[in-house]
């Protein structure tokens, strides 16, 4: 699965300004086929530009000068239009838009927005002082590129509103885009990348006692080469659509995740796509979950592990629908923490190389190579029906490491109450190593299995070891 096959419609223009390389898109920023972010040139043909933007009045800005005595001065629903030049910081009062005529054009240093309503942010470039959004504050940005912020990219602050289109949130110190106890955030034909810190954080500091859980919608967007994580959620309640997470990398020592959804979170996604991080690609940690289904599954590729299930309860459903997750390493699918409420259907696991992983070892932790498809842990209750495992544990990305072959499926002790296999295939070398049921008492509980399963080896003894389950990330300290 390509990302321009996962991506969405058609989007405005190229991350680029001004015209974009024949050669297409900087950074492959793609969705089917046409480039999001940023629109390439000038919004108009002239100096300033405030069409398409309710405006109860427009002041043309010639010249930094000029550019705080007219935000000082200017009612709610007023738009200060830029002329093309550098601008330094500025304050808006509440409802004030500020408008340029594109992003290589337009420069100011620093944005903070007030508390009101209708505030438009378009067609300007934002630099190190971000853009901030005051509490109770609702805006839009529009083609809009943040970059190089000394601190988040864009903040919303308590219970303040933001959508996000067609723009780029680029290199920032810390957050890319942080909404903590914020009301809501749309993201729409955007990017976030290159952060020191998350791409995209959405908290109620309340976690799993919060009454209003923060509003997220993420469409046709990409989250790329973050640091800690692409994606968290925490009190938050998600719907992600033809959403790219990838190529974050080691902060520090540490692995960097894709996206993690914890602290009672829910999260509705379909055609995601969680690709080549350092560190695992969707941890889901007492929280819900539903990916793919009706015709758009998800895939998780190159990531260490492909997916993770813990600490569900049972009013915490998790349905992954769909999904291919491909060439993770270590683990595909890892399941623990007395989870509840875990439904797979219809998924491929394949290729997961052998990688070192963090393991469990009578009572001891240490490093080991693992190759696992699944491993299934701690009686979590899972009902599996249909997947196909095939190539597990066969090769290492490492040419230092040696494959270790273990089990395609590893099952630890007593699976959860009602745990069931119904259409599982093992192919292309799993079949070989096959279900492997460790330390299971006389009277322990094993899943049922249908007729279409291959048989459960079963040891009472520790025959592996047990794969350590990620963490969830937690929120940076304050600067």
């Amino acid at each position: 699965m390509t990302a321009a096959a996962v991506l969405g419609p058609a989007a405005l223009g190229c991350a680029s300004d001004p015209e974009p390389p024949p050669s297409g898109c900087p950074g492959a920023r793609t969705a089917s086929g046409a480039c999001i972010g940023v629109p390439a040139g000038a919004l108009c043909d002239g100096d300033f530009c405030a069409a398409s933007v309710d405006c109860a009045e427009v002041i043309e800005v010639r010249g930094d000068a000029a550019l705080s005595p007219a935000a000082e001065a200017a009612r709610p629903g007023a738009c200060l239009a830029l002329g093309p030049g550098v601008y330094g910081p500025v304050a808006l009062p509440p409802g004030v838009s500020l408008l340029g005529r594109g992003a290589g054009s337009v420069t100011v240093a620093a944005v903070s927005l007030a508390a009101g309503d209708g505030a438009v942010l378009r067609g300007l470039t934002v630099g190190e002082g971000g853009v901030t959004l005051a509490a109770g504050a609702r805006a839009r940005i529009e083609a809009v590129r943040v970059a190089g912020s000394a601190s988040d990219g864009v903040t919303l602050g308590l219970g303040a509103s933001l959508d996000v289109v067609d723009s780029a949130i680029e290199g920032s110190a810390r957050y890319g885009l942080s909404a903590f106890d914020a009301a809501r955030v749309s993201v729409a034909r955007s990017v976030v990348s290159g952060s020191r810190g998350p791409g995209l954080w959405a908290q109620c500091t309340g976690g799993c006692d919060c009454e209003a859980p923060v509003e997220l919608d993420v469409e046709d967007a990409i989250l790329r080469d973050n640091k800690v994580v692409g994606v968290s959620l925490i009190g938050a309640r998600a719907a992600m659509s033809r959403v790219e997470v990838s190529g974050n990398g080691q902060s520090g020592f540490d692995p960097s995740g894709g996206v993690s959804v914890s602290g009672c979170s829910t999260l509705e996604a379909a055609a995601l796509r969680i690709v080549d991080n350092s560190g695992f690609g969707l941890l889901i940690d007492r929280a819900n979950a539903s990916l793919g289904g009706d015709g758009e599954g998800f895939e998780v590729s190159g990531n260490q592990p492909g997916i993770w299930i813990q600490n569900t309860t049972p009013e915490q459903a998790v349905a992954l629908r769909g999904g291919v997750l491909e060439k993770n390493r270590a683990i595909g699918l890892g399941m623990s923490g007395d989870a509840r409420g875990i439904i797979i259907d219809g998924m491929r696991i394949a290729g997961t190389f052998a990688d070192s992983a963090a393991v469990s070892a009578g009572g001891e932790h240490s490093q080991e190579v693992v190759g696992d498809g699944v491993s299934w842990q701690e009686q979590a209750q899972a009902a599996i029906f249909g997947l196909v495992l095939s190539g597990n544990g066969l090769e290492s990305s490492n040419p230092s490491i040696s494959p270790s072959r273990r089990a395609s499926v590893l099952i630890d002790g007593d699976v959860g109450p009602d745990s069931r296999l119904a259409a599982v295939t093992l192919e292309g070398g799993d079949e070989e190593a096959g279900i492997v049921q460790q330390r299971l008492s006389t009277g322990g509980v094993s899943p049922l299995r249908g007729t279409d399963v291959p048989r459960i080896t079963t040891s009472p003894d520790a025959l592996f070891s047990v794969p350590v389950a990620p963490i969830a990330p937690a929120a940076l300290e304050a600067p």
